[in-house]
């Protein structure tokens, strides 16, 4: 897989310090909390597991499957929901977490989904914002990096399902995408 990195963008080191850093902050935010953490799948796994396993007290855990770019490296017009989250968040605190917030339409629509179920509280939480083809306004409440328009995948950022095991974020070569008919 390595050969195929044209550049990377984020580090190990710097996605570990990131992490710390953010994981004190919940810590903070949260303690004395019942806490429910709602992840964005797949993209989110990696960030996620990371994350968690910095905090000290029990957290509740759910998944929602959203896909905006599908096989593609730009996102569509319209977010599609394949599986909902099943755990009850009335009157809960409730952090969704997600790896990149682009356009801004996949989590916008999972948040205002999650809103109908009056949660007591409602965060969000990306791994990467990237605010240059944001097209509702939306901002994360949390975030470890703010990025630029390159499409990257690692650290669970994938294309067409490959590269999400990367310990690092990175912009593949242009032949990656050509080799399959798609041009970045």
């Amino acid at each position: 897989m390595e050969k195929d990195i044209a550049k990377v963008v984020i580090n190990e080191g710097q996605i570990r310090s990131k992490l710390f850093e953010l994981s004190k902050t919940l810590i903070n935010d949260y303690k004395d909390k019942e806490w429910t953490v709602i992840a964005i799948l797949n993209g989110s796994l990696v960030f996620l597991a990371d994350l968690i396993r910095l905090i000290p007290f029990p957290i509740r855990l759910d998944t929602v499957d959203a896909t905006t770019y599908g096989e593609s490296t730009f996102p569509k017009a319209e977010t599609k929901v394949m599986r909902q989250f099943k755990i009850d968040i009335e009157g809960k605190h409730v952090l969704v977490i997600d790896d990149i917030i682009d356009t801004g339409s996949t989590l916008k629509m999972i948040m205002d989904d999650i809103k109908s179920y009056s949660p007591r509280s409602l965060k969000s939480c990306v791994l990467l914002n990237r605010t240059g083809r944001r097209r509702f306004n939306i901002e994360p409440d949390y975030s470890c990096f703010d990025i630029g328009d390159d499409f990257v995948v690692g650290y669970g950022l994938d294309y067409n399902n490959k590269y999400r095991n990367l310990p690092f974020i990175a912009v593949l070569k242009d032949e990656c995408y050509r080799s399959e008919g798609r041009i970045a």
